[in-house]
């Protein structure tokens, strides 16, 4: 009997969000409208630049909460869910989103 020990990969945590829209800010444009970025988070991540580059994501309690519980799971490698087999094959051609 085998067990697959799988770590959740962050790359694969918004994919169903990410394909609808990705929410980009600078981190200074963060500080000036943070009553509207928390909001906007409460729906999908923020994504906050800083000189250009992503740095930080901004996420609900609700969201963070259960990436906390989803980030290590141990399966029987027959039991692993198609959706994470499909983020890992993706992942792995190089179709990172």
């Amino acid at each position: 009997m085998y067990f697959l020990l799988f770590t959740y990969f962050p790359c694969f945590a918004y994919t169903a969000s990410m394909a609808r829209s990705k929410h980009i800010t600078s981190a200074a444009e963060l500080v000036r409208q943070f009553s509207h970025y928390s909001d906007l988070a409460l729906k999908e991540p923020v994504f906050v630049t800083k000189n250009g580059r992503e740095r930080n994501v901004l996420l609900s309690v609700d969201e963070y909460e259960r990436l906390k519980l989803r980030d290590r799971q141990v399966f029987l490698a027959e039991d692993t869910p198609e959706e994470f087999i499909d983020d890992m094959k993706a992942y792995l051609r190089g179709e990172r989103s």
